[in-house]
């Protein structure tokens, strides 16, 4: 089963607020998106979803994205270019949600 929002940090985080409550906090919010990286990592690959985050909040910092690729390469070129290009495709599949959700 796919855990809620806040699961995990329950478990960590004393007096972690409902889901409800995040959830009502983030409709408040003018620019968001809401994204289970978990989920959208599944479909991409092992152990991913920080990746996955970063390429959705692309859209939002404007960060140049050719820079935000060549730092994946040099961060994973050491474990092997399936490596690199498992990242790379989190990467694009998170900024490619943002942009379509935006």
């Amino acid at each position: 089963p796919s855990r809620g929002l806040g699961d995990v940090y329950k478990r960590q985080i004393p007096h972690y607020p409902a889901e409800e409550a995040l959830k009502a906090e983030l409709d408040r919010l003018p620019h968001k998106i809401v994204l289970n990286v978990n989920e959208v990592a599944k479909e991409v690959g092992f152990r991913v979803a920080n990746i996955v985050l970063l390429g959705a909040t692309i859209p939002f910092l404007g960060i140049d994205y050719q820079k935000v690729q060549d730092s994946i390469r040099d961060i994973f070129q050491r474990k092997g270019e399936a490596i690199v290009e498992l990242n790379l495709k989190a990467l694009v599949a998170g900024k490619e949600i943002a942009e379509n959700l935006m």
